[in-house]
């Protein structure tokens, strides 16, 4: 009976009000038997049907149906009075989306627009912030709530931003989509684009007619729906009515709070909230950035923590749906959730997982919060996300890699030359021009590389020829990093070339390391636990290939003993090179924040760009940085090569590596410039060409 229907709910701490429910004969469904009555979507004519009917039916339809636009819609469900407001009704019965079709009715989502419905209607609310699990339809039902406002609001402004340009992209051709889809008298008057790229604009079109004069029209509404880039500046000093931000937990470029705190004032006037925001994400790792920022904001969004001007902190109010309602699969013909089942399938997809396995897939379908925001329990030692980022960035681009070998032309005199092979042991993505290539000048009768300012490779060989782990041979592991170069800013600053090999003889990878450095005119810093390769180039000629350091006595700070190579036993020379991947990973991998585009590569303001991305095109390395575990540094032989590759071109590495013999031109070229070098060698008596 009416009577029963609970109109006073309170949805994750927000208080929702619900309208009285009409008579019975006024509710649809009334008249069917129980196990018939279920939302059904109205019968909508084609546009040609439509406009053959009489003027009387025409209006009378409009006129029903915008009234359940407006108010919403009270229908019997499986013998239950169930109540859906306007904009949800919008949704079941005209908004299409791609693929599905038009959505059917789910109580998870009649929840959702019960909580916006009152933060529309709150006065000191801005909005929603809604977290929920993968696969949910939250932009769809975002998408939804921006058209449904400004196809019958005059002279609004509805804007989108999502974590980055190319995703606030795809919300708005979302949009586009499902405007397309619409019966014709839901479609205002349009600027008369038939697929806007960029903004959808509800006013006069610009076509004119034969004559060259310009029709008018008496009923525009000059509103409009566009998208930004995902500076946290774009909708600044914008009057907003409505604003969609998508996935604002995944942000890697900004911050998501620091975003809002902008586009806050864009919603009201003077302290009046004139505009509402919709937030909504999927948070699947606390990383710095995205997710740290989206934990601030759900703490920050209590509807039950109010201030004494009846708001909370950040405005909004948050809304958190768990993962196991509305989970499609255990839903019933009538839009219950089987929740109950819904928790005993997802458990069971748990059953057997442990560690990060476990916490990936609890942060995606998540039964409470904390589950959403937990942290991987194993170690993760690089940050995932940019990882991911980067390898998503290379689906799209397909960036070109070489595969191939390096080949001696002329072993005596130090020449080698490369050839594409689809089995070559190598893979690059840059080579030398002609000119750089095999570039050296002979000191003493040894040659020395003259590239070493472009870059160096760092190398975790093996010695032996059988190891203790016969289910995971050891590899030889090399890898490229060449340093920054303004001129070629696209290739540098990144991995360059890899090598992952395990030949029958250890010799065989030295000689492999030992064309690629005369190849490129570059040194190598090898891993000096492992001595085989030092000494094969040492007794081959390849001395100076060799990047030595300094070999520190920590009882006497004048020590100058250096050796060839580096150690990575120690705790300390471990932290280092962790770290410096670390450090490279969160700042030149995947996007590139404008941050990092404005201090690191010192790119003005007015040409930062949202969608700046690192260069690692080689998969299989950034799955080794993904897979890491510190605890099991001996099976990563990639990443570790990786790492002894940075420390080579660390600036405070190569101050350290230079001999004694260059430290004392660096000071006679000093005293010469000053014009007192010969007096001071004079007065000490020593040899002036020291």
């Amino acid at each position: 009976m009416p009577n029963e229907f609970v109109r006073e709910r309170i949805i994750d701490g927000i208080k929702v009000t619900l309208p009285e429910p009409p008579s019975r004969k006024d509710i649809m469904n009334s008249s069917l038997p129980v196990k018939k009555q279920k939302f059904t979507p109205p019968v909508v004519p084609s546009d040609k049907e439509f406009n053959e009917w009489s003027a009387e039916a025409r209006r009378s339809f409009l006129v029903e149906e915008f009234e359940k636009r407006k108010n919403g819609v009270f229908f019997y469900n499986n013998g239950g009075i169930e109540y859906i407001t306007g904009i949800h009704y919008f949704y079941l019965s005209y908004w299409r989306g791609e693929g599905v079709g038009l959505p059917e009715f789910r109580d998870s989502d009649r929840d959702f627009f019960y909580c916006w419905d009152a933060a529309e209607h709150d006065d000191n609310c801005y909005g929603l912030a809604y977290f929920t699990n993968r696969r949910s339809g939250k932009t769809m039902l975002s998408t939804n709530i921006l058209y449904e406002f400004a196809s019958r609001t005059k002279e609004v402004h509805c804007g989108i931003q999502s974590q980055t340009n190319r995703d606030g992209k795809n919300v708005f051709r979302k949009i586009v989509f499902s405007w397309k889809k619409l019966p014709s008298f839901w479609k205002p008057t349009d600027s008369g684009d038939k697929n806007p790229k960029e903004t959808l604009r509800f006013e006069e079109p610009s076509t004119r007619s034969s004559k060259g004069d310009t029709k008018t029209y008496k009923n525009v509404l000059d509103s409009l729906i566009d998208y930004a880039s995902s500076s946290e500046t774009a909708y600044d000093g914008f009057k907003l009515s409505r604003y969609y931000c998508d996935e604002f937990g995944k942000f890697t470029e900004g911050d998501a709070y620091a975003r809002w705190n902008i586009v806050k004032p864009c919603l009201r006037v003077g302290i009046r909230i004139i505009g509402k925001a919709i937030f909504t994400t999927t948070v699947e790792e606390l990383e710095k950035g995205g997710g740290q920022s989206a934990y601030d904001i759900y703490l920050d969004s209590d509807p039950t923590d109010l201030g004494s001007d009846g708001r909370t902190r950040s405005g909004l109010w948050r809304l958190f749906k768990p993962s196991y309602y509305g989970f499609e699969g255990f839903i019933n013909e009538y839009g219950y959730s089987q929740i109950e089942k819904a928790k005993k399938a997802l458990l069971a997809e748990r059953e057997g997982l442990e560690g990060k396995e476990l916490a990936a897939l609890t942060r995606k379908y998540p039964f409470n919060i904390k589950e959403a925001f937990q942290s991987s329990t194993t170690t993760n030692v690089f940050p995932v996300y940019k990882i991911i980022q980067q390898r998503e960035f290379n689906e799209e681009t397909k960036p070109v890699v070489r595969k191939g070998n390096f080949i001696w032309e002329d072993r005596e005199n130090f020449k080698v030359s490369f050839k594409d092979d689809p089995n070559g042991k190598w893979e690059v993505s840059w080579l030398p021009d002609e000119n750089n290539r095999n570039k050296f000048e002979m000191s003493r009768g040894i040659p020395n590389p003259l590239n070493t300012h472009m870059g160096a490779f760092g190398v975790d060989p093996f010695d032996h020829r059988t190891t203790v782990d016969e289910k995971r041979y050891s590899k030889g592991a090399m890898a490229g990093f060449r340093k920054y170069d303004p001129i070629n800013p696209k290739n540098s600053n990144c991995f360059f070339l890899k090598y992952l090999e395990r030949p029958p003889k250890e010799t065989i990878l030295y000689d492999d390391v030992a064309k690629t450095c005369v190849f490129y005119g570059m040194q190598v810093l090898p891993e000096n636990n492992k001595p085989g390769i030092i000494n094969w180039m040492l007794d081959n000629g390849f001395k100076n290939y060799i990047q030595r350091t300094k070999q520190s006595d920590y009882s006497k700070s004048t020590s100058r003993n250096y050796i060839y190579g580096v150690s990575m036993t120690g705790e300390m020379v471990r932290e280092i090179a962790v770290g410096g991947l670390e450090s490279y990973i969160y700042d030149f991998i995947g996007q590139i924040t404008p941050d990092i585009q404005r201090t690191k590569f010192g790119i003005p303001e007015r040409d930062i760009r949202p969608d700046m991305y690192g260069n690692c095109p080689f998969d299989d390395m950034l799955s080794d940085w993904e897979k890491f575990d510190s605890g099991k540094w001996t099976i990563y032989d990639m990443t570790v090569a990786c790492m002894i590759s940075k420390l080579a071109v660390t600036p405070v590495r190569n101050k350290q590596v230079n001999n004694e013999k260059e430290h004392k031109l660096s000071l006679t070229s000093f005293f010469k410039t000053h014009k007192i070098w010969l007096y001071l060698c004079k007065y000490l008596k020593i040899n002036y060409l020291c």
